[in-house]
């Protein structure tokens, strides 16, 4: 099954875009402000959420 992932990003692409190792991206989403999706196992994070990331300044 192929699923579309528009306005989302996986978990690579996000500490990508956060510049931060995917350990460091781990730890900040724990939290539940953060929003993840889940699809078949994986998870992804909104537009929304990466926002929130990179405004925190904690990164």
């Amino acid at each position: 099954m192929i699923v579309k992932t528009k306005d989302l990003y996986g978990f690579e692409q996000a500490a990508e875009i956060l510049g931060v190792s995917t350990q460091r991206l781990f730890e900040l989403t724990v939290s539940p402000y953060v929003e993840k999706v889940h699809i078949e196992n994986r998870t992804y994070f909104t537009k929304e959420s990466m926002r929130y990331l990179l405004l925190r300044g904690d990164i």
